[in-house]
Parts: C-alpha cells; sequence; structure tokens
C-alpha cells in the first residue's frame, strides 16, 4: 500500500504491500567531534597555580549542575523528533491505505472513482509534507526533510495530473512514471528514518 513517508509501486496495490515511514550516528559524531576549550596562549594547563590539597574548593572537579544534569542529551532529543514524525505518518499512512486501495479496485472499471482516490493521495501527502516542514530538526536531519518534501510535491503533481485522465487507458498510462516518482520519494525517506533511528521502510 501507499505510505505518506514512500510509495510501493503502482503494480504492487492488488498485493496489499505496505511501507512504514524515516544518522544517530551523523549526530553522535558531530557530538564527538566537540572539544574542551584550550588553555590560553602562552600557558599549558600544568603552568597555571594549584592550589594546595588543603585549601582547595571543591566547586568544579568535586559538584555538577543540578541543571547540567538535567539536561536532556542528543539522544532523547532524536527520540522525541522520531515520535513526532510517526505522529504524523502514521495517520496519513492509514488515510493512503484506503485511498490506494479504492484507487487498485477501481482503476480498470471506474473511472470516476479512481480519481476519487488518486485526489485523496495527492490531499493526505500535501498534508503530511505541511506537518513534516514545522518539525525542528537539526540541519542535517532538515536538509533531508526538505529532500523528502520536494520529492513528494513533484509525485503530488503527478498525481494531480494523474487524476485529470479522461479515460481508464490514459489513467494507466501513468504507471510506469508513478513507479519512478515512487523510487525517487524512497531515498530520503530511507535517509530520514536513518537519521532519526527508525528501521528501514520494509514491505509487509
Amino acid at each position: 500500500m501507499t505510505r505518506t513517508d514512500i510509495r510501493l509501486p503502482r503494480l504492487a496495490f492488488r498485493s496489499g504491500a505496505r511501507i512504514l515511514l524515516l544518522g544517530v550516528a551523523a549526530l553522535a559524531t558531530g557530538c564527538a567531534s566537540a572539544q574542551a576549550p584550550a588553555a590560553p596562549a602562552g600557558q599549558s594547563p600544568s603552568a597555571s597555580p594549584q592550589q594546595s590539597p588543603a585549601r582547595q574548593s571543591p566547586s568544579a572537579s568535586t559538584r555538577s549542575s543540578p541543571a547540567a544534569s538535567t539536561r536532556p542529551g542528543p539522544a532523547a532529543g532524536v527520540r522525541a523528533q522520531a515520535a513526532r514524525y510517526l505522529a504524523i505518518a502514521r495517520p496519513a499512512n492509514h488515510r493512503l491505505d484506503v485511498a490506494v486501495e479504492s484507487f487498485g479496485d477501481n482503476r480498470r472499471h471506474n473511472l470516476a472513482k479512481a480519481v476519487a482516490a488518486l485526489r485523496s493521495e495527492a490531499s493526505t501527502e500535501r498534508r503530511f509534507d505541511r506537518q513534516l516542514a514545522r518539525i525542528r530538526f537539526p540541519a542535517a536531519i532538515t536538509a533531508i526533510a526538505r529532500a523528502l518534501i520536494l520529492a513528494n510535491r513533484s509525485r503530488i503533481r503527478l498525481t494531480r495530473r494523474e487524476a485529470q485522465s479522461a479515460s481508464l487507458a490514459e489513467l494507466r498510462s501513468f504507471t510506469s512514471r508513478h513507479k519512478a516518482a515512487d523510487a525517487a520519494v524512497e531515498i530520503p525517506v530511507k535517509a530520514i528514518r536513518k537519521a532519526l533511528g527508525l528501521p528501514p521502510p520494509s514491505n509487509s
């Protein structure tokens, strides 16, 4: 079945195939690359004055800030973003399942119902794109999300042209182009799911 974040080729409609819409590794690499601040020029760490053990303050070495200990780390932020992504993808996927099943049932004998299903697909995908654009991802994931939105917009334009078909034969002539559009969307879908720590899309 069609999914918001990925669509199977149109020939898979009757098989009921399903795709679940999204690098934590990239974020972890960025965090690991952070360096401790260097000592001032001309002064090595060992050259700074030291207090005697009896007079040394327990401040920095023995105390930690309560705010720092409770501040969520990058992993927690990615999990929250993944949850937001799934929160918009799951209901959209359900609506698309219904629309795609209707299209598959009617594409060979009922033009009006097939066209209505296509319009429902396009409407759902546009709504998903708007919701995805509102999620505040880190810069690297934002770039992937934008690529997904652009690929999906291209597919939406194709779907709208398909919905203007004047005959069932014309409707079926879009099959190969839709397969190509599906493949274009699949690339950023896999990338954003990986970046959010989600399993890759799979047939079920």
